[in-house]
């Protein structure tokens, strides 16, 4: 017991005196100045070791962990963050961030954990978002951004959320969307999307979320959508999207928790409703559905 205790003692000596590089020192730093640090909720004590500053996360002298959600942040997000070449977790959301996202973001080649929603972020998605490899969650739900939706987002192939839900990104969804065959939860609601819908979307096999509602989509829906083995929440009101009774197989066979066509919006070739079956379990709503976890 005397041991454990003494090599537990040892760890949290050991954190408490972790360093960390002059330049990554600096970064913190200057996201510190950025974004009014001293009236953070959580405020750093400059004067103290960097491992007591609230949500920075140390490990083998490197940052590989930086949390301030809901801390509020007021202004810009430096382009020095792209020197955190450690950092696995970068959670900034819920503050009040503005300006563009610094392209050198697309440097943190090992961050997994990418959350910037709920912010004034402007300008748009880095043109090069896909280096980012090892990313499993991409939200950026909730700002101001617009541009198109890089077609390099398709290299992102260990994704597992990709949240853009509530912004102003418009053109096509890029058919590269559909190499990522990770994905659980995509939501692209609430956008200016046009064109039609990439049959891409039907490879997808682990999606069981998809949320596409509030833009300028058109055409017929893919059948390969209604065919997604995993997919329980599809929300694809208000749009200008038709629905091939044809499809009535597919759909019976699935089993949705939230099914949202939206009802103006749907074109039928035959007028014959009667074999279009749905699971008793299936629910057609009307409502608007976000989840930014």
């Amino acid at each position: 017991m005397k041991k454990t205790c003494f090599i537990v003692f040892l760890l949290v000596v050991s954190t408490m005196n972790a360093k960390v590089s002059e330049i990554e020192k600096e970064v913190l730093l200057e996201l510190f100045m950025n974004t009014h640090g001293e009236n953070w909720t959580n405020s750093w004590q400059l004067d103290q070791p960097i491992s007591t500053w609230h949500g920075v996360e140390i490990k083998n002298d490197h940052v590989v962990g930086l949390n301030l959600f809901n801390n509020k942040l007021i202004g810009q997000l430096p382009a020095s963050i792209g020197k955190l070449k450690h950092l696995k977790i970068l959670n900034i959301a819920f503050n009040q961030l503005h300006g563009e996202i610094p392209s050198e973001i697309t440097n943190l080649q090992k961050l997994k954990i990418l959350r910037l929603g709920k912010n004034n972020l402007t300008g748009s998605i880095p043109e090069n978002i896909g280096d980012m490899r090892s990313l499993e969650v991409l939200d950026v739900y909730d700002n101001e951004l617009s541009g198109t939706l890089p077609s390099s987002i398709g290299k992102l192939i260990n994704i597992r959320l990709f949240v853009l839900s509530n912004n102003a990104i418009q053109g096509e969804i890029p058919n590269a969307i559909g190499d990522l065959i990770q994905l659980k939860g995509l939501e692209l609601g609430n956008n200016k999307f046009d064109g039609h819908l990439p049959k891409s979307l039907g490879q997808l096999i682990n999606l069981n979320r998809l949320v596409l509602s509030e833009n300028n989509l058109k055409g017929d829906v893919p059948e390969e959508i209604f065919a997604l083995p995993e997919l329980r929440i599809l929300q694809l009101q208000n749009n200008n999207l038709g629905v091939d009774v044809e499809l009535k197989k597919s759909v019976k066979k699935s089993n949705y928790a939230l099914m949202d066509m939206g009802y103006k919006s749907l074109r039928f070739k035959n007028d014959d409703m009667r074999d279009f079956e749905i699971d008793k379990q299936t629910r057609m709503a009307d409502i608007k559905f976000e989840d930014v976890d």
